[in-house]
């Protein structure tokens, strides 16, 4: 239910401030501790999270040596860790697993439907733009009515992760109805994940794509056929204004403006040496350097800082490669989490491909505390230490799954 109801975590209204989705999380929370201590005790010391406490441990100490202090984010990452727990507490068995897998699935169907018929027809009347900044004019005209109040770039991930799940179990199903039937809604969201016009989420989907089949053995006939009958599908139905934005370039535009992440990135990079060590503090970032060092623009009328549109550097500016060098080490652990030859079953080649498109992720937003990390991570973990305790996927297990799920 979490991941159906995700895009709608800023459309449906606030209770008392709280979102839904962290209203859901808080009963998850409730649930895990009434229920499922046991094991709640035994996943919240697994070396993900005891990588997550040191990183907010080492960031905590930097923010309270940096002047104007504030612990908002690391609020926010504690809260995202914990979520994290509760699911890895919860996600005990395959079935459990399956059912989230398919949540990727459901979220990503429902939001591509919703995409197609209140943009598709604009994007194709468009045609093709002469330039990004002519793109991006179309892209606000395609969803200046949308309904969702959402990040596109978050749209369109959310669309990308269902279509990598849909692919991964696609490729490693048995039933060939199944088979075409995943593969074809893999090509439907995927499509749809290009339609607003987000190069990270693009850039995400095709390295997901890729590590699947790297890991399923790209030598195989019928998967380079699926792959050539996939990529020639897509390229027939995006339409061409979607490719217009694909570009990415550094120089001035005409009225001597970059685009927004070209200037975020260079701004950062030119002020490298003032935060590499140890960081700004996220606090001074927001009130006060952020402003003097060049990274506000106005916003209707008022000044505003922006966030890096990138993880690692926002983690980097805000506590420098000591914050950032606890972080790396989170992203190691959960790495480490996926199980070896994941391409033996379809549940572990799709959590491969939500790894990895969780890191894709990383460096398209600078909300490092996101809850769709607390999902994607809390089910991996989950499934290492409840699925595949020895770290690998054997061929005993696979059987035993198979035959379950014909039971």
């Amino acid at each position: 239910m979490v991941m159906i109801i995700f895009p709608l975590s800023n459309t449906i209204p606030t209770v008392a401030g709280m979102s839904i989705l962290f209203l859901i999380y808080g009963v998850l929370a409730a649930y895990t501790i009434v229920n499922r201590t046991r094991a709640l005790g035994e996943i919240w010391c697994h070396p993900v999270f005891i990588a997550a406490y040191a990183f907010i441990g080492v960031c905590a100490l930097l923010e309270f040596s940096s002047p104007l202090s504030s612990y908002d984010e690391l609020l926010r990452f504690t809260q995202m860790i914990g979520g994290a727990v509760c699911v890895a507490a919860l996600c005990r068995d395959r079935s459990a697993l399956t059912a989230c897998l398919y949540g990727y699935i459901v979220a990503a169907l429902w939001l591509s439907l919703y995409l197609y018929l209140s943009s598709y027809g604009t994007l194709q009347e468009a045609g093709g733009a002469g330039s990004f900044h002519q793109a991006s004019k179309i892209r606000a005209t395609a969803f200046a009515d949308l309904g969702l109040q959402a990040n596109l770039n978050g749209l369109a991930f959310t669309c990308t992760q269902g279509a990598v799940v849909a692919f991964a179990l696609g490729l490693s199903i048995r039933s060939s109805h199944r088979r075409i039937l995943l593969l074809g809604i893999a090509t439907f969201c995927l499509v749809a994940s290009f339609l607003p016009m987000s190069r990270g989420a693009a850039v995400g989907g095709l390295v997901s794509f890729g590590a699947i089949l790297y890991a399923q053995g790209v030598r195989q006939g019928k998967t380079l056929i699926l792959v050539s009958v996939l990529a020639l599908g897509m390229y027939a139905l995006i339409p061409d204004a979607v490719w217009s934005r694909m570009a990415f370039s550094t120089e001035s535009r005409s009225d001597g403006k970059m685009e927004a992440r070209a200037w975020i990135y260079t701004t950062a990079l030119n002020r490298l040496p003032e935060y590499v060590v140890a960081g700004v503090g996220a606090g001074n970032y927001r009130d006060k350097w952020g402003f003097e060092k060049g990274f506000a623009k106005a916003f209707q009328g008022v000044l505003v800082v922006y966030g890096a549109h990138n993880s690692i550097l926002q983690i980097t500016i805000f506590w420098g490669v000591f914050g950032l060098s606890a972080y790396l080490l989170i992203i190691w652990c959960v790495y480490r989490s996926v199980p070896l030859r994941c391409a033996r079953d379809e549940l572990s080649l799709a959590l491969l491909g939500i790894i990895v498109s969780l890191g894709a992720y990383l460096f398209l937003t600078h909300g490092f505390y996101e809850k769709s990390f607390a999902f994607g991570v809390g089910i991996v973990v989950g499934a290492r230490r409840w699925i595949w305790p020895a770290g690998i996927v054997s061929a005993v297990e696979v059987n035993q799954g198979s035959s379950r799920a014909q039971i």
